[in-house]
């Protein structure tokens, strides 16, 4: 209840009239009624000095309070009170009431918190003769507001995300403001000493006092000793008042006696709780003369350490509205924002569903982007959003919306080590939220203005985490000031890690249809490669078949010309007269020419296919090379009863290698001679067409498939034939055309029109330029005709072979020109045959037992007396490195066998002038 306010001002008629005894107070009555007044009452005049002061005096001041009339109100009150109330006795001598609320210290250390009111005293003139003093004492009312203000702000500020430490501090802070002159805060140590946390006090003086003893050092008691107060709280004692520091008997402790070296008189100390433990102990001290702690003191302790107690588990607490209205408005404030929390939530959760169910169908990162784009920055409430991803040392834009050209044009790659909010996300992995265009500039000063771009006002970046790694960013921008609450800053992670899962399902979705595409396709190059290798099988096959029967051709007749040759030398003179042996010796000499032109051919196939074959070109007129080949083929022509139509024109010129294209033209005829049925037409036919020689061999024979047409240039692939193979040849005939075509620049083409159909195979050959100085072209040489060749002086020749058969054949020739032989099977006995006779010339087999002929040349090298003589190598092995490795050991010539004897006679020819 509020008090009657007192009269603003009293008159001297009022007080002072004698006529009225019915309102007139004698001296003495209103003495003891103003004595019975808990507050202080008294008259001062206009110098300040008391005229009339009631027993209260007595009781605040301990004088008598007729010690107190007529003397000043400074030296009754102290210095420190009066300079508090000097300017209200200046205002209220002015004629001013005064009502006003203070605390005030009195001499000898005592506070009070009082409300005074002054009253001025007016004389008749109305001048101002004095003034009534009324002082309460209201220091309990104003603690008791005090604690209860102290509490509601203490909760508030025992803030648990701040810390422990944190809270403790400014609850001291505003404990020393308002309730106690000293807060302190202590813990108990593992080792069982006693540490200062807080230590806080009300007199700035003694602030640093207190920081100095907070960093004593407390250890536990000696045994035997008793525990202080304070060690007892913490170890689960209950709270301890402590109502005379001084008095107490364990004045000595360390605790205790640093309470009173900050000049503490009462205190309490209490418990603080948690965890079914004694955390720390909370101590209140009081450094009041004429106030002692009690009882209420060490329940409003208590209580404070309670909150502190909740507010260290970790449980919200709200302010007590001081009123109904205030607490109802809070109330309704906060359901309106719970509803708009908990329609933001669900707008989100749409949001997140909608966009979880459109990832489902996303099966490539473009389309994820696209998804989180369109549908994420809708449901965040951004105006633009972007998608980066790495691409080695840089951050490569996948998808975008909202923004400026110019924008996306700056942004679309950009190293990782730029200063950018999605670089730094990308680089620590944690989220950048720019809530503001100042914040922006705060952390991006030299690069604000271009990450705030447009309309943007704020951004987030979110970095798309996949098992701890980042991959990518997720940047939103806003075109206002954004706060990203909790709860928004959970709404947009989430959204970020449903774009990063999403990606990493692609990616793997990617890999999988990647790898089951190679795998198809391995499967179908697996199917490919095994139907070539069973082709080239069933074409090995073929060939080793149509190898071994084109071999026995030749060598059937071989037999049996032996066999006659034989009987011939068993007869009688008369009866090998009958016997005609030019056309036996004809026959073998046929037959090993087939056989010999089989095994070039095979061997022409190796050399080109390895680059091995070095083309002799000179300028060649296309007519000479047809007729020579046509020569060579006219045997064959007239077995098989074909009639040749040759339509050659003259003048066609050719820039290569006169052997090879004869060779090529052979080829064509043969192929077309062997599949034409006896009786058949084979025509070739030579014409200038476009800058190209175009040579073209058409026959009426057998014809090709459709299926077999474009494979008729590979190596050893022919139709299929009888049992008999009446055609005869390997297969390797076109391919030898189609290749040395190519080496000499030009091309091939075989038409047919199906089987019976015939065959026409062209062969186009780049033309040559006009010969650089006129010149008669020297005529081929006839078909057959070999050049005159000088006789050859009569040579000691050393022939060298462990075939003994084949040794044998060629000495016989060798003597029937008229050269001495002597023979030798090995290379122990060539070297003593050597030395023995000094060959002229050694025809040296390299594949000898026990010694090889590289060793022997070697040693016959070395010996002094065969210097002169001609070495030549004999070897079945004619490829480049067979030749260029008997070079180096030291052979003068290199004989391929079979040896044709125009070529051994060359070689004599050569041989006889080292001799």
């Amino acid at each position: 209840m509020r008090r009657p306010e007192a009269p603003a001002t009293a008159h001297e008629s009022g007080l002072m009239s004698a006529g009225e005894p019915s309102v007139t107070m004698e001296a003495e009555q209103l003495q003891r009624l103003l004595d019975a007044l808990p507050a202080l009452v008294s008259y001062i005049d206009s110098d300040e000095r008391y005229g009339v002061a009631n027993r209260a005096y007595e009781r605040w001041f301990g004088e008598d309070s007729g010690s107190v009339v007529g003397r000043q109100v400074r030296e009754v009150i102290g210095d420190a009170a009066y300079a508090a109330v000097k300017p209200h006795i200046t205002a209220v001598l002015a004629g001013r009431p005064q009502d006003f609320e203070t605390r005030l210290t009195y001499p000898k250390g005592r506070r009070r918190h009082v409300r005074i009111q002054y009253i001025p005293h007016l004389g008749a003139s109305g001048d101002v003769r004095g003034f009534f003093a009324l002082v309460a004492d209201v220091s309990e009312q104003k603690r008791a507001e005090d604690a209860r203000r102290f509490l509601a702000d203490a909760s508030a500020a025992l803030d648990p995300a701040q810390g422990r430490d944190a809270g403790f501090r400014r609850v001291a802070a505003l404990a020393v403001a308002s309730v106690a002159d000293l807060c302190a805060v202590h813990t108990l140590e593992p080792d069982g000493s006693v540490h200062a946390r807080v230590v806080a006090h009300a007199d700035p003086a003694k602030a640093e006092l207190a920081a100095r003893l907070a960093r004593r050092s407390h250890p536990p008691p000696a045994p035997g000793t008793p525990p202080s107060p304070l060690h007892e709280v913490l170890h689960g004692g209950h709270g301890r008042l402590l109502p005379d520091l001084a008095g107490h008997a364990l004045a000595g402790a360390d605790q205790l006696a640093a309470l009173r070296e900050l000049g503490c008189r009462s205190a309490v100390i209490v418990p603080i709780r948690g965890d079914g433990c004694v955390l720390a102990a909370l101590t209140l001290a009081s450094a009041e003369v004429d106030r002692t702690c009690d009882a209420a003191d060490l329940a409003f302790a208590e209580e404070l350490s309670q909150r502190i107690e909740v507010a260290l588990q970790r449980v919200r607490l709200y302010d007590m509205a001081r009123d109904a209205e205030s607490e109802a408005r809070r109330r309704f404030l906060a359901e309106q924002e719970a509803r708009r929390a908990a329609e933001r939530a669900a707008q989100r959760m749409a949001g997140l569903q909608r966009i979880t169910a459109a990832l489902a169908d996303a099966l490539t990162s473009e389309a994820v982007a696209q998804v989180v784009v369109d549908i994420g920055v809708a449901a965040a409430g951004a105006y633009a959003g972007i998608i980066v991803v790495t691409a080695g040392d840089e951050l490569e834009c996948l998808k975008e919306v909202g923004y400026e050209r110019e924008t996306v044009e700056r942004f679309r790659q950009m190293p990782l080590d730029a200063a950018l909010p999605l670089t730094d996300a990308l680089r620590t992995g944690a989220p950048v939220w720019l809530r503001s265009r100042e914040e922006c500039s705060a952390r991006y000063p030299r690069i604000a203005s271009a990450v705030l771009a447009g309309a943007t006002v704020s951004l987030c970046s979110l970095p798309l985490v996949v098992q701890e790694r980042p991959i990518g960013v997720l940047g939103l921008s806003f075109a206002e000031p954004r706060p990203f609450d909790r709860e928004e800053q959970e709404f947009l992670v989430a959204v970020s890690r449903q774009c990063a899962q999403a990606m990493e399902r692609a990616r793997l979705h990617e890999e999988r249809a990647a790898l089951v595409e190679r795998e198809r396709r391995v499967a179908l190059e697996n199917a490919r490669l095994y139907r070539e290798a069973h082709e080239a099988d069933r074409r090995k096959d073929e060939f080793i078949a149509m190898l071994s029967h084109e071999l026995r051709n030749p060598l059937a007749p071989l037999t049996t010309g032996l066999e006659l040759l034989q009987m011939s030398a068993q007869m009688s003179a008369g009866e090998r007269a009958d016997r005609d042996d030019r056309q036996i010796l004809a026959t073998l000499e046929r037959q090993v020419k087939t056989i010999v032109r089989l095994v070039d051919d095979l061997l022409d196939v190796s050399r080109i296919t390895r680059g091995k074959i070095e083309l002799k070109r000179e300028r060649l007129d296309v007519a000479s090379v047809v007729e020579t080949a046509v020569e060579s083929v006219r045997p064959l022509l007239v077995q098989r009863g074909h009639d040749l139509v040759l339509s050659v024109d003259a003048g066609v010129f050719v820039h290569g290698d006169r052997v090879r294209l004869e060779q090529v033209v052979v080829n064509l005829l043969n192929n077309a001679i062997k599949y034409t049925n006896p009786g058949g037409r084979v025509s070739l036919a030579c014409a200038a067409i476009a800058g190209d020689a175009r040579i073209r061999v058409t026959d009426t024979g057998v014809g090709i498939s459709a299926e077999l047409l474009p494979r008729i240039f590979e190596p050893f692939m022919q139709a299929r034939r009888t049992l008999d193979r009446s055609q005869g040849g390997l297969g390797i005939g076109l391919t030898l055309v189609k290749r040395l075509a190519e080496l000499h620049g030009g091309r091939v083409e075989a038409l047919s029109g199906g089987p019976g159909e015939g065959t026409a195979i062209s062969v186009w050959l780049p033309l040559a330029g006009a010969p650089s100085a006129p010149a008669e072209a020297s005529a081929p040489p006839a078909p057959g005709a070999a050049p005159p060749r000088a006789k050859t002086r009569p040579l000691h020749i050393l022939l060298v072979d462990d075939n003994v058969d084949a040794a044998e054949g060629l000495r016989r020739v060798l003597q029937l020109h008229g050269h001495a032989v002597s023979m030798a099977h090995d290379g122990p006995a060539a070297l003593e045959a050597a030395r023995a006779s000094k060959p002229d010339l050694v025809l040296l087999d390299i594949g000898l037992p026990g010694m090889d002929g590289y060793e022997v040349v070697r040693r016959l090298r070395a010996e002094p007396e065969l210097t002169r003589s001609y070495i030549a190598a004999l070897s079945g092995y004619g490829q480049d490195q067979d030749r260029r490795r008997s070079r180096e050991a030291g052979f003068d010539a290199h004989l391929t066998k079979p040896v044709a004897t125009e070529q051994l006679l060359s070689l004599l020819a050569e041989a006889a002038p080292r001799g």
